[in-house]
């Protein structure tokens, strides 16, 4: 039985999401695109990060997902379209529950 189920992944979209959506609207932190920029899962909630955090529950790079990729194909690197969040969000979370996962049972 996984640790994060469909609700469970469902929830963490939206919380990576409005990190994202944060991040974008501050205009502040680090760049999306960025090589080491993650987003980071731990008791806080989801939250946004220059680099790998070894203490968090769990972290996937930006740079690795596929909405990211096609970005970082198209030529030099620029701020992410806000259109592209959703897609962002929805593998950024699938990533993290993939981890997060790993713990369990079985």
């Amino acid at each position: 039985m996984p640790l994060l189920g469909p609700d469970e992944k469902r929830e963490l979209e939206a919380l990576v999401l409005a990190a994202l959506r944060a991040h974008g609207e501050a205009g502040a932190g680090p760049d999306l695109l960025a090589a080491g920029t993650c987003v980071r899962l731990d008791a806080a909630g989801a939250t946004l990060a220059a680099a790998p955090d070894p203490g968090a529950l769990a972290t996937v790079e930006v740079r690795t997902l596929f909405t990211a990729l096609c970005h970082l194909s198209d030529g030099p690197a620029g701020p992410l379209p806000a259109e592209s969040l959703d897609a962002l969000a929805r593998e950024a979370a699938a990533a993290l529950a993939a981890v997060v996962n790993r713990y369990g049972p079985d």
